[in-house]
């Protein structure tokens, strides 16, 4: 299958080492540096895309539908899909596509200490979900050939419906970002910038989402205001029993708090692969 990544950031850039793709990014130092890394990074998206079966737009939600429509023109018996973080915009864009257009929404849910290119591997996704969504660009043939690309890159295909997944996103991604600034500045004050320097690898990994873009991080703060306000106010609620039982010195409390979100933690584990 011949695949073509739009977009060389951390997502990208993994993608394309994964699956030995031809790629393209529209800044300049980003083709350098992928080359250097061994991609074949092509000098224009429409060179990038030519011949290829499968095109793969890995950019920002804000930057897909316009990239998205560039390629339809670009490479018109492809089948495209992207890894935008938002759905529900993405999937609405799909009715602006060419006739004929085959659309696959997806969203790889990986990540890296190392943001960028720089960070890229091609085992990112390694047992990692990827969410397909399917769009009313999406026939069944379409559906099943993101789910093999998916697989090939090692990770674990799961199809989901636009709304359910940006309704996911609020808890498992969008929320994370905010608990881990909150976190990050509250640390920042509490015990000063100074001393947070001798932290260890629980505070560091617990808020290592805070050292994100701010763009980035504004962007998932407002996909969904009054989703995210509502579960910021459920985490808000955790923290409040938790303190109460913490100054009452409720050891019972605190126990069986404890272990339940030792439970729940454990249930966000993948499950083990098949042998």
């Amino acid at each position: 299958m011949r695949v073509a990544v739009v977009g060389l950031g951390l997502i990208g850039g993994s993608a394309a080492l994964a699956l030995g793709a031809r790629g393209y990014d529209r800044d300049p130092g980003a083709r350098a540096r992928a080359r250097d890394r061994g991609i074949d990074a092509a000098e224009s998206l429409p060179e990038a895309v030519r011949r290829a079966e499968v095109v793969l737009i890995a950019v920002s939600t804000e930057e897909t539908p316009a990239l998205l429509l560039q390629a339809a023109a670009a490479a018109p018996d492809a089948l495209l899909t992207d890894a935008s973080s938002l759905k529900r915009p993405v999937a609405a864009c799909a009715a602006a596509l060419p006739a004929g257009t085959r659309f696959v929404a997806g969203h790889p849910m990986a990540g890296s200490k190392t943001p960028g290119l720089e960070g890229a591997r091609p085992d990112l996704f390694d047992g990692r979900p990827w969410l397909v969504v399917p769009t009313e660009r999406s026939d069944v043939n379409a559906i099943d050939s993101v789910q093999s690309l998916v697989r090939s890159m090692g990770a674990r295909p799961i199809v989901v419906e636009p709304e359910r997944h940006d309704a996911l996103m609020t808890w498992l991604s969008h929320l994370p970002h905010a608990v881990a600034a909150a976190l990050a500045r509250a640390v920042a004050s509490g015990a000063g910038a100074e001393d947070a320097r001798f932290a260890g690898p629980g505070l560091l990994d617990t808020t290592r989402v805070a050292d994100s873009p701010a763009g980035l991080a504004l962007e998932l703060a407002l996909a969904d205001p009054e989703a995210l306000a509502g579960a910021i106010e459920a985490v808000r609620g955790e923290l409040a029993a938790l303190g109460e039982s913490v100054r009452a010195r409720n050891i019972p409390s605190l126990a069986d708090y404890f272990e339940l979100a030792s439970r729940a933690r454990r249930s966000f584990d993948p499950p083990p692969k098949s042998s």
